[in-house]
């Protein structure tokens, strides 16, 4: 009895030691609470993110100067457009009875010239150049013999700094000087408003002279009577010209 009592103590201290000889096993394998995780090898890549984190969203960079181009900058023609419109007064009085061929007139612009921006390319002030000439057109010259007529051609523009402007302009109708009147302010006003006209200064055209008929021709024109022989175009009356072809500025 005593035989078999010891050999069943010996039996449960084996089982015993070999079930704690196991548990021992495992918690060599199994990382305690709190434990510092093995540090990632730099030799190998991290190819996936962590479960628990979330990609940066991308962020929107602005070009920097090497990468951004100026718009290019519109700049005016720096001409007058063929087909423009001159609007000038006599100086001084032009007439059959006393002008004779190569004499000089010249006549002030009273409307501001303005280029396709809006910038003013011929003030007012500027002096329109001109002379008396003989009509070159021989059948011309011809049809109006023993009528009175000025045959006026224009040769140039004179700005106010002395610069000279060639040009090729039609006459295209004379006119009745425009009486200026006071503005209540006691500045100098026109009648009415002339094209282009910006400033006080600028004078409107009066009706057209009566008694003559205008030949357009190109660089210049003929004024023709038609009520008698003489033709008096007197001093400040409106010459209306048109520039023949694009003239570029100094």
């Amino acid at each position: 009895m005593r035989k078999a009592l010891l050999s069943s103590a010996l039996l449960f201290l084996a089982c015993s030691f070999t079930f704690s000889q196991a548990n021992a096993g495992q918690q060599e394998t199994t990382a305690a609470p709190g434990a510092t995780p093995a540090a990632h090898d730099p030799a190998q890549p991290q190819n996936q993110m962590p479960p628990d984190t979330k990609a940066p969203a991308p962020t929107a960079t602005s070009p920097g100067p090497s990468q951004t181009s100026p718009a290019p900058s519109a700049t005016a023609a720096h001409y007058i457009s063929g087909g423009t419109t001159i609007r000038a007064n006599l100086d001084t009085p032009l007439s059959t009875r006393t002008s004779k061929i190569g004499d000089r007139f010249t006549a002030t612009v009273t409307a501001p010239i303005q280029d396709s921006a809006g910038n003013i390319i011929i003030p007012i002030g500027s002096k329109v150049n001109g002379q008396i000439t003989e009509p070159s057109d021989e059948r011309l010259a011809s049809a109006i013999k023993g009528m009175g007529h000025l045959n006026l051609r224009f040769t140039n523009i004179q700005l106010a700094n002395g610069a000279d402007i060639p040009i090729n302009a039609t006459l295209l109708s004379v006119h009745r000087a425009q009486p200026m009147r006071a503005s209540p302010d006691g500045a100098s006003q026109t009648a009415s408003t002339a094209i282009g006209a910006n400033t006080a200064l600028s004078r409107a055209f009066g009706p057209p002279i009566k008694g003559v008929a205008v030949g357009n021709l190109s660089g210049g024109g003929y004024v023709l009577s038609t009520s008698g022989k003489q033709v008096d175009l007197p001093a400040d009356c409106g010459l209306r010209l048109r520039v023949d072809r694009d003239t570029p500025l100094p």
